[in-house]
């Protein structure tokens, strides 16, 4: 079996882990944790680049090394800022992604950003994922609606791809890992991307990090 799963921040409260990657539900407003699932997943990635890429540093204020909840959420709360929702949330692919990049061109990064909107298959979407993962990079993905049973709380929501697993050459065993409320999911590919009249996700990640330095970093 291959397994490529990223270095995903554990978030810890008291010295006791509770959370894989951050939880829209540590908001202590309500419309927060509503709604900020896309500014969570927006946290995960500052989290990680900060984490994994020394000269990201400075897009998050906490200590790397060890990732305590008041100051995960404290990043959760600036990304806020940048991602606020609307009335219907924050369901917009391409907005996500030019915020984020303001967000990291603010703090002296400057980053593109890469999109998966339409495949014609599972293979194509679990193809993006993996050049992805194996690049380094963690992809923010919408469930805007999906007809499986297992995502049926995931619809009109953001979550973070962290990994994959593949055995043998079919995708049938495939596994997408995410990180989603602050839990560690597994999801089969061909669940997820069936390709489907009702079935609607999209994918975005980011990349050029090391190129794509300002000189202020």
């Amino acid at each position: 079996m291959i397994k490529r799963e990223l270095n995903f921040p554990i978030v810890y409260q008291n010295g006791r882990k509770i959370g894989y990657g951050g939880n829209q539900e540590w908001f202590p407003h309500l419309i927060k944790r509503k709604a900020g699932c896309g500014c969570t997943t927006g946290a995960n990635l500052a989290v990680y680049y900060a984490a994994n890429h020394e000269k990201m540093a400075g897009i998050y204020d906490g200590d790397t090394r060890y990732f305590d909840i008041k100051e995960y959420l404290s990043a959760m709360e600036e990304m806020f800022t940048y991602m606020r929702p609307g009335l219907f949330g924050f369901p917009y692919v391409k907005k996500f992604a030019n915020q984020f990049i303001r967000f990291c061109k603010d703090h002296g990064i400057s980053l593109e950003a890469s999109f998966c909107n339409s495949y014609q298959n599972a293979e194509e979407a679990f193809c993006y994922v993996k050049q992805n993962i194996d690049d380094g990079q963690p992809i923010a993905l919408l469930i805007l609606f999906h007809r499986a049973y297992d995502l049926r709380e995931d619809n009109w929501h953001w979550v973070t791809i962290t990994g994959y697993t593949l055995d043998g050459d079919g995708l049938e065993t495939a596994e997408i890992i995410m990180s989603n409320c602050g839990e560690r999911e597994t999801v089969k590919a061909v669940d997820l991307f069936e390709v489907h009249r009702i079935n609607k996700i999209r994918m975005v990640s980011f990349h050029k990090i090391s190129e794509y330095f300002t000189n202020n970093n």
